[in-house]
């Protein structure tokens, strides 16, 4: 592949196929079950070549003018919430970040703008433990299918995941998805602790709880624009 379309790969004993997943700010992932030769992943990259190209040269043109800037406000759909952020300079101060009403400041020693981006995804991390854990709960009531466990992380390219042992792994930039995107997102993991594969029997169990499965899922696939350009930059 051209050095511009260069990709990090890895294996899942999960993994049933060979997947490519591409994302504008982390590049192209190769995900590769467990017992897949090297041939059969070459093979499976030069068939899919013209694919690849076409889908990151397109997100590349549509993140080229995106705002990189620390934001000065921040719109939480998923959660109905919308904040003002201020920031301020205090001379040896730890980067903090303090609320009040729906104001968030964030307190810093200087000009550290990552430093500042790494407490608003901190904050961010919280809220969605709070926020999304009250959604993930009431909707593993609702379908039947309990997790033993929640984990919120920043993943660069899933939204969510759960593991064989009841771990519901999710995602904090989903507070910036659609509310039914989100709602969509907990019926997928959730579905998996019943079936950890994408047989048609999950997919059967996703559409009793969400019948627009394939609607919601090809916009989850494109969601990744809605996340603001700051929360990927390091």
């Amino acid at each position: 592949m051209p050095d511009f379309m260069a990709y990090r790969w890895r294996r899942s004993p999960r993994a049933k196929q060979l997947q490519v997943r591409i994302t504008p700010w982390q590049g192209i992932e190769v995900v590769i079950p467990t017992r897949t030769s090297k041939q059969s992943v070459r093979s499976f990259l030069s068939r899919q070549r013209q694919w690849i190209r076409d889908t990151w040269l397109r997100m590349q043109s549509q993140i080229a003018d995106a705002d990189r800037s620390l934001p000065e406000e921040l719109g939480l759909r998923a959660i109905g919430q919308h904040w003002q952020v201020h920031y301020r300079c205090r001379a040896g101060a730890r980067v903090h970040v303090v609320t009040h009403g729906r104001d968030l400041t964030v307190y810093h020693p200087g000009d550290d703008e990552s430093a500042c981006r790494r407490a608003l995804r901190r904050w961010l991390a919280r809220c969605a433990r709070q926020y999304l854990g009250m959604k993930a709960q009431r909707m593993s009531v609702a379908t039947g299918c309990r997790y033993r466990r929640l984990q919120i992380r920043g993943q660069k390219s899933r939204w969510g995941s759960c593991s064989s042992n009841g771990t519901l792994s999710l995602n904090y930039k989903l507070l910036f998805l659609e509310p039914e995107l989100v709602r969509y997102l907990l019926v997928h993991e959730l579905a998996h602790i019943r079936v950890l594969d994408h047989s048609p029997r999950f997919w059967k169990q996703v559409a009793r709880q969400e019948p627009r499965w394939r609607e919601l899922d090809a916009q989850l696939g494109e969601a990744w624009r809605d996340v603001p350009a700051w929360v990927e930059l390091l």
